[in-house]
């Protein structure tokens, strides 16, 4: 029953990073009305500080034109472009992790989930590591 448990959670934690990735690429619209509210929610508490652009100054802005993609296909190579796709990979694969879990927990299947977990972690975790090294280099270059 604990394993069952540990994979209820699993599947717990596949919606919250779900939503994270819905919320982030939805991020832009739903700042344009915040905004409109409150002017200083687009002003960088970074920015104001340092008077230097954070790592992620520029991210909104980014998703707010990822249209140019359409028109000029080196727009995905900025560090955000990558972003935007692995958010999209995200996306699905955290649907079809929900799906597959389910389906095996239902089944009875506990076995087959190891395998997805090992996966899931594995890319999680060169996510990480991507990131903590773009944050590195761009506080180098800043």
């Amino acid at each position: 029953m604990n394993k069952m448990k540990k994979y209820k959670n699993y599947i717990y934690f596949n919606i919250t990073l779900l939503v994270l990735s819905i919320y982030v690429i939805f991020f832009p619209l739903i700042s344009i009305p915040i905004k409109n509210i409150f002017p200083s929610f687009g002003i960088c508490p970074y920015l104001v500080m340092t008077g230097k652009p954070c790592p992620l100054c520029g991210g909104t802005r980014y998703f707010a034109n990822i249209t140019q993609v359409f028109s000029d296909w080196t727009y995905i190579l900025n560090p955000f472009g990558v972003l935007a796709l692995f958010l999209i990979f995200e996306l699905f694969f955290r649907i079809f992790v929900i799906i597959y879990v389910r389906k095996n927990i239902k089944a009875n299947k506990l076995e087959k989930n190891k395998k997805i977990v090992i996966i899931d972690f594995t890319i999680l975790s060169i996510a990480l590591i991507c990131f903590i090294v773009y944050e590195i280099i761009f506080f180098i270059i800043n």
